[in-house]
């Protein structure tokens, strides 16, 4: 097809989304404007008004969806790469490495908690995993013909309302999509730096044409910035399946003409072009609309509302009767019993109960607050319950709290099972843009070591062995070189898979095990539990790997030598002082069994006089207390060594649990404001 057909397409495919997602986008614009307190229309407002009725909007499924957004940041998970092959073992530390640092530098962890933030509130949201050539002098002069540029890996945010895809997409990880897109609003001054003075035209189309009145609009939908100074216009960017080859293409495009296309220039693992969007979406209908977790909050919280508006109406109004008797003023006496110090006159022979009552209606107020209770009940059950936020009374024990919570994270297990599927898409997409674009060598600094640095060369022209660890010198600074590893094999020779380490469980179990492993300890006088073991097993302990690591080191340095001549000492000394006592007990012993022989050979029963049979029975006592004795040393020297451990993993223990959580706001919607 030719340009102006090919264009055609594109727009057709763009409306194709926009119409089928209307349904979806105009309901995840009103769940998250739920979210931030703006729960009654301008209708409902108005006929309320004209009613007299207070307008109330109790936000509670702010704080459900506070606690999922916290969850995530406490159960976040980084990269770890595992070689495919055992000619990769070694490289695939490096590959463990160079995706982590990606993240850091992207700041990959704060943008998947915006993503996060979508999936729950609008049902659907992901990144753009891209790179972007360095212009710094430094690489500018180091590439040359013969050098490769030099790229970094670039992570963007795609926010839940600039997406759009093919409507006949049914995965939620838009895998069988042949289409996928963005809406890009940018200044027409923006436009003309990226794309050239060529598309000009293209642009002043477009800057007529732009506002829709729908979702993909610029924001803020209404401003007082001046059109006519400061012009803005829509580009669509848009992935798609060739219909010929079978490949994912690309286009950029405006409702004037096309600005650039062609074979998209990311290559999957297996070398193929790919998209670069890793996105993903909460939950997904029989007809292929998207929604998240507040869609079925929405009708509990607007019963909460509504049933609680309507008991406040009928409490503060009275319903009354009356006859024609009582019939002037009636206005009047209705505005008079609405105060609270009203006054209502009877006039001439009308009797109160007769001509004129209060119509009770305490069976309507009562109907209404048992409703309002149901309803406030079943929205406590849906989503993260109060047992799953770890909400319950003082008197329960860690391994109750620890199994509530477990149940209400086993009801909301597909969401977080999601967004680790997410997790695993864009590390997957990260390693694929690293492989094809770090092509030149490359150094990465490592600080995970909070006592050394380290260093990760990547397609190294040489083979640098491990360096020393640095030293610390007399005045607190490293010496010596830092630690230097290189990969054994090119970066794009690399065949390896990526897992996700797993966070720490939220929950009181895991601290009640460790109390318990303390007092165990306390009992192990024969130092059966290991000190590592205990450190490993502490929750929540920052540099676990590191205080194992340097105690590992610690035990493979030989003792030192003073000490372990006065350890000797001290033994050697103790064992000659019992050794002293048990021969001077022999030597009494042989001497009375030598006085008995003689004494019965001459016939003189006296002779037995000579041995005293108390003294030997001290003798013997005086051995076995000193036995005792240096038992009791060694003993007491092991419950010292064992104390001590107990004591250091107690304070570890209390610096690593996490403040006190405040109580719970009673004013509704406390939290962050914020799509």
């Amino acid at each position: 097809m030719d340009d102006k057909e090919f264009h055609c397409w594109l727009v057709d495919m763009v409306e194709e989304a926009q119409d089928a997602s209307y349904k979806s986008r105009r309901t995840a614009e009103r769940d998250i404007d739920y979210y931030n307190g703006k729960q009654l229309t301008e209708e409902e407002l108005k006929a309320l008004k004209k009613r007299g009725q207070p307008p109330i909007a109790f936000n509670l499924i702010r704080n459900k969806i506070d606690y999922l957004q916290g969850l995530e940041r406490q159960q976040r998970t980084v990269p770890r790469a595992l070689p495919r092959t055992p000619m990769h073992e070694q490289d695939s530390e490096a590959v463990t490495d160079a995706l982590r640092y990606v993240c850091d530098d992207q700041r990959y962890q704060d943008m998947k908690s915006l993503v996060w933030a979508d999936m729950l509130k609008a049902g659907w949201g992901g990144v753009e995993i891209t790179v972007e050539q360095r212009f710094d002098k430094k690489s500018a002069m180091a590439t040359t013909a013969m050098t490769p540029p030099d790229y970094d890996v670039k992570i963007k945010r795609c926010a839940w309302d600039r997406m759009f895809w093919d409507p006949h997409s049914g995965e939620d990880d838009y895998t069988d999509a042949t289409y996928k897109g963005m809406v890009i609003w940018m200044d027409r001054s923006e436009a003309v730096r990226r794309y050239g003075e060529a598309a000009a035209s293209v642009y002043d189309e477009t800057v007529s044409i732009a506002t829709t009145g729908s979702t993909w609009d610029d924001k803020p939908k209404f401003a007082w910035v001046n059109s006519a100074r400061r012009q803005r216009i829509r580009v669509i960017q848009i992935y798609y399946i060739d219909e010929e080859s079978g490949e994912w293409n690309y286009a950029e495009f405006t409702k004037g003409g096309i600005l650039q296309n062609g074979v998209s220039p990311w290559l999957d693992e297996d070398g193929k072009p790919e998209d670069p969007y890793a996105w993903r979406s909460s939950y997904t209908d029989r007809d292929n609309n998207r929604y998240g977790a507040i869609r079925d909050l929405i009708d509990p919280q607007d019963e909460i509302n509504k049933r609680r508006s309507k008991k406040l109406h009928i409490d503060t109004s009275r319903q009354t009767y009356g006859n024609r008797t009582f019939g002037k003023d009636v206005k009047e006496n209705k505005r008079q019993l609405q105060r609270p110090d009203g006054h209502v006159t009877l006039e001439g022979d009308a009797q109160f109960g007769k001509d004129f009552g209060i119509i009770p209606t305490n069976d309507q107020s009562q109907g209404h607050a048992e409703m309002y209770q149901q309803a406030v009940q079943i929205f406590e059950v849906m989503g993260p319950n109060a047992a799953m936020q770890g909400k319950q009374d003082g008197t329960a024990s860690g391994r109750a709290i620890a199994l509530s919570q477990q149940g209400g994270q086993t009801q909301m297990g597909l969401l977080t099972d999601a967004l680790r599927q997410l997790d695993m898409d864009c590390y997957r997409k990260i390693w694929n843009r690293v492989r094809q674009f770090w092509t030149g060598e490359r150094w990465i600094r490592v600080t995970d070591d909070q006592r050394n640095l380290r260093w990760v060369g990547m397609n190294t022209q040489q083979q640098m062995p491990m360096q020393p660890a640095q030293q610390m010198g007399p005045d607190g600074q490293p010496q010596g070189q830092p630690n230097m590893k290189v990969m054994q094999s090119p970066i794009s020779e690399v065949d390896i898979d990526i897992i996700l380490d797993e966070a720490p469980s939220v929950g009181a179990l895991m601290d009640e095990q460790f109390a318990l492993l303390i007092d165990l300890k306390k009992m192990d006088r024969n130092n059966e539990i290991p000190f590592k073991a205990l450190i490993a097993a502490a929750p929540n302990l920052r540099s676990k790997a590191e205080l194992l690591k340097a105690i590992d080191e610690k035990e493979k340095q030989p003792p030192n030598p003073i000490q372990l001549q006065g350890a000797q000492a001290e033994l050697q000394e103790k064992q000659a002082n019992i050794k002293d006592k048990d021969a001077s007990a022999t030597l009494k012993i042989a001497q009375a069994q030598q006085a008995l022989a003689a004494a019965g050979a001459e016939g003189q029963p006296q002779a037995t006089e000579l041995v005293n049979p108390l003294e030997v029975d001290k003798t013997v006592a005086d051995i076995n207390n000193t036995n005792a004795h240096t038992q009791k040393i060694l003993t007491e020297a092991d419950k010292a060594k064992v104390d001590t451990h107990v004591n250091a993993l107690t304070a570890i223990h209390q610096m690593t649990q996490p403040p006190a959580t405040p109580p719970a706001s009673a004013t509704p919607g406390a939290g962050v404001n914020g799509q």
